[in-house]
């Protein structure tokens, strides 16, 4: 890493771009959980969950 001067621009693209996006994947996990938005497996059901107890409210379940 870092020996051959002509592609050492190439190698901090690839750092950069690393980085990036871990920080990405981590600021939207903190940021749903601030935001008390569901995670993991329990944010497919999240939406549905609440069209079900709309129907149900409104009695065409």
């Amino acid at each position: 890493m870092f020996k051959d001067p002509s592609t050492i621009w190439i190698e901090v693209l690839v750092l950069i771009a690393a980085i990036s996006f871990v920080a990405l994947v981590l600021g939207r996990y903190i940021y749903k959980k601030i935001h008390h938005i569901p995670t993991g497996d329990c944010a497919c059901h999240h939406i549905n969950k609440k069209k079900i107890l709309k129907q149900y409210h409104k009695g065409k379940l």
